[in-house]
């Protein structure tokens, strides 16, 4: 792992103060930006992707081009280092500038300009970089890495989690203001609707807490975007029945006192449900439940 630290050089325009995460799963495979700062709206212009070349965040005084063009290297072949190494020889600002980058094999590489408010720098890890300036201290960047490479789950869950330790380690000096996520991954298949796209692009971009807010939005992505896991399925029994009738009930899709029987006002409210909150793939078997879904809605119902 290597760290970077520089001092604190004033310098024109805006500054925005960030921290952020880059990882690469080799599975998928996915590559992915967890982000935040004091400042409206950060996911806005820092977080850059596509499933055929990889990620590229920028941060401290950020030249926004840097991004696509960033993607375009990484696109043609180069690796993380070189688009780096391209990017910031051509910037007359690079001394202001912060950036990572992730390629196609899953190199990293961090940058951060000598001119960057302190504590600017960064730690880099197995297939991640963690990176920020004007932090608290730059043991947030390193809890970050550490949390990344040792943790399970999906990518973007490592990441998200991994942007919050780092806040409540060594976040920014300035506070709390905005987050964002977001991860690229190829097509598994042609294009049909919402829910093959490959791209999730989460953003809180004015919240007291953006962490919390970042996961509750990763939370109801996944609800929306991911089928049942095995260890989610509930069986459906008269007990299962009665709490979704419940719930179908607060939702205006089931009058009849709950019965714990799957008939056919029960299904059609369970249809209905599917239609019109986008859970049709947490609803799309009878032969169990879902009980990551359930559980959700019965939150929302206040039951």
């Amino acid at each position: 792992m290597g760290e970077r630290k520089h001092e604190t050089v004033n310098a024109p325009g805006p500054l925005v103060t960030t921290y952020s995460i880059v990882g690469y799963d080799p599975v998928g495979p996915a590559w992915g930006i967890a982000i935040a700062s004091k400042f409206l709206a950060v996911g806005a212009r820092t977080c850059w992707g596509a499933g055929d070349a990889g990620v590229v965040v920028l941060q401290a005084h950020l030249n926004a081009r840097n991004g696509p063009e960033g993607v375009d290297l990484l696109r043609c072949g180069l690796s993380a280092a070189e688009v780096v190494d391209r990017l910031m020889t051509k910037d007359p600002h690079r001394d202001l500038r912060q950036m990572a980058v992730i390629d196609r094999q899953g190199g990293v590489a961090s940058y951060t300009g000598s001119k960057c408010g302190f504590w600017a720098g960064g730690v880099t890890g197995e297939r991640c970089a963690a990176q920020g300036n004007m932090l608290l201290g730059g043991e947030g960047c390193q809890a970050m890495v550490e949390h990344f490479t040792s943790a399970g789950g999906s990518l973007a869950r490592r990441l998200v989690d991994a942007l919050a330790i780092g806040d409540a380690v060594a976040g920014d000096s300035r506070g709390r203001q905005a987050a964002a996520l977001y991860v690229v991954r190829p097509a598994w298949t042609e294009p049909f609707d919402v829910f093959t796209e490959p791209t999730i692009d989460l953003r809180v971009d004015d919240a007291e807490n953006p962490y919390t807010e970042l996961s509750r939005l990763l939370d109801l992505w996944e609800l929306l975007y991911l089928p049942t896991a095995p260890e989610e399925r509930l069986p459906v029994d008269e007990t299962a029945v009665r709490r979704f009738q419940r719930v179908l009930a607060r939702f205006g899709f089931y009058s009849p006192e709950p019965t714990g029987v799957l008939d056919d006002v029960t299904r059609a409210g369970l249809q209905k449900l599917a239609r019109m909150e986008n859970f049709r793939r947490r609803l799309a078997s009878e032969e169990w439940f879902d009980r990551r879904l359930l559980e959700h809605l019965e939150a929302r119902a206040g039951l």
